[in-house]
């Protein structure tokens, strides 16, 4: 979301443009970080966003504010501007960040930009796109600084000196001749001993480090786990290929938890708020609302079968909602406690019933509290406004309300517990369909037990 500088930053650019203020554009410009130009370049029509991109002279710049934006946002720009000038911009930028992007292109219009590309640049991205998507390889950066243990401390800060545009520079890592990853140096240590002391004998040989073929959400949890500034990749024999930064790890948790949410809910991460056709984003949410429209047909043949009983005491159905609500709401905390703790691998299935149990001891605590406050609002209602009905007393409304609440929540605390576990036992991410499942189950279970009760107090 854009803050009060960034809208009047916007606004600013707009109407600059529109005058062919150039010289304003350049000045404003200049003022202006390129994180701050990437986020408002999704809120400027595509001529506008070209006309400012191509007022910065430097290309560096150019790529920063690109990299910054929203990907799809930043691929539009792209397709607009002239050939040379993407295939130039697409080389400043990191390789992580430029095959985010030009996997977006079309296949024709990527041809074109390797062969604008100087030779090298194009084989680098060319070998970055060959990774999986969400994969370490994918994810990395293959510009680092290694060198031999046996080099010297002198030698590496000469080494560092000669590479004055490596983006990580957070460690030192120590390779044999064959390139296989021995052990990693800080910059702190490095200038904390002798320059004559040689790299083997302050290193660390017990490298943490991912495969180039390991997904993203795990490389994320490894560098947060040992609170890592970058983290060594590794080819399936162990020679380095590359590394991923802290700032590429914070990208990722931000877009696998947005992803979640998104699943949770029941929409998708390709039906964006602010992008994305009608036709799309009604594709992406249909099959979830139907799973919801069947569980409340459901729950009316339900309450048909119960017709008798509401005839005799109509309140009853006032009180479905609140019931259904409130085991709904309970039912959503847990699930989305436990997707969490699994993802984060925090939990997993062989924790099952002490999790169980943790979860059941705080739906019966809230449900015989809201059971409780929900039969005494009952109770007090009736004081005060004097409701009744032929077939049933107000205790036994209140009674019935009370422990409908009470068996809602403890339904639904034991399917928020369970579904997630059992879909990750399955080998099912349990983020894309938890959400709709404890929803409609928790309301079919719940509508059950609501009637179950009232039957048993008041009479079938």
């Amino acid at each position: 979301m854009l803050g009060s500088k960034n809208r009047i930053r916007l606004q600013s650019f707009k109407i600059f443009v529109s005058r062919g203020a150039m010289s304003k554009v350049q000045k404003l410009l200049q003022k202006s970080h390129p994180a701050d130009l990437g986020m408002i370049l999704p809120y400027l029509r595509p001529s506008e966003a070209q006309t400012i991109l191509t007022q910065i002279a430097h290309r560096g710049k150019q790529a920063q504010v690109l990299a910054s934006a929203r990907p799809d946002s930043a691929a539009e720009l792209l397709r607009q501007l002239d050939i040379p000038l993407s295939a130039a911009i697409l080389q400043e930028m990191s390789p992580d960040d430029s095959a985010q992007l030009l996997e977006l292109l079309d296949e024709d219009l990527r041809t074109k930009l390797f062969e604008q590309m100087a030779e090298l640049e194009s084989e680098q991205l060319q070998d970055h796109l060959v990774y999986k998507t969400e994969t370490a390889g994918r994810l990395m950066v293959t510009d680092f600084l290694a060198l031999s243990p046996k080099e010297t401390v002198a030698d590496a800060i000469e080494a560092l000196r000669k590479a004055p545009s490596l983006e990580v520079v957070y460690y030192l890592y120590l390779v044999s001749g064959s390139g296989k990853l021995q052990g990693v140096v800080s910059l702190r240590q490095l200038l904390l001993v002798a320059p004559e002391t040689e790299l083997r004998e302050i290193m660390s040989p017990n490298v943490i480090s991912a495969r180039i073929d390991e997904d993203q959400e795990v490389v994320a949890a490894r560098v947060d786990r040992y609170d890592l500034l970058a983290l060594p990749v590794v080819d399936h024999v162990g020679r380095m290929v590359g590394v991923v930064t802290v700032d590429d790890v914070i990208d990722v948790i931000k877009d696998e938890a947005t992803e979640d949410m998104l699943r949770m809910a029941g929409a998708s991460a390709d039906d964006p708020l602010l992008t994305g056709s009608t036709l799309t984003s009604v594709r992406l949410r249909s099959p979830w609302l139907l799973a919801s429209s069947f569980a409340g047909m459901f729950n009316f043949f339900v309450m048909h079968q119960f017709e008798d009983l509401l005839s005799r005491a109509v309140l009853l159905a006032g009180f479905v909602p609140i019931v259904l609500g409130m085991g709904g709401n309970v039912g959503s905390q847990s699930a989305t406690l436990l997707v969490r703790g699994l993802a984060l691998r925090i939990v997993d299935g062989s924790q099952y019933f002490r999790l169980m149990l943790r979860q059941l001891k705080v739906g019966l605590t809230l449900g015989v509290g809201y059971g409780i406050i929900v039969a005494g609002l009952v109770l007090g209602a009736n004081l005060v406004g004097g409701f009744g009905s032929e077939g049933a007393t107000v205790f036994q409304l209140a009674g019935t309300a009370g422990l409908g609440i009470f068996c809602s929540m403890m339904v639904a605390t034991t399917i928020g517990t369970t579904v997630p576990l059992v879909l990750d036992w399955l080998g099912i991410d349990p983020a894309i369909a938890t959400g709709p499942i404890v929803t409609t189950s928790t309301d079919m279970f719940g509508c059950l037990a609501y009637f179950g009760i009232a039957t048993l107090l008041i009479g079938g």
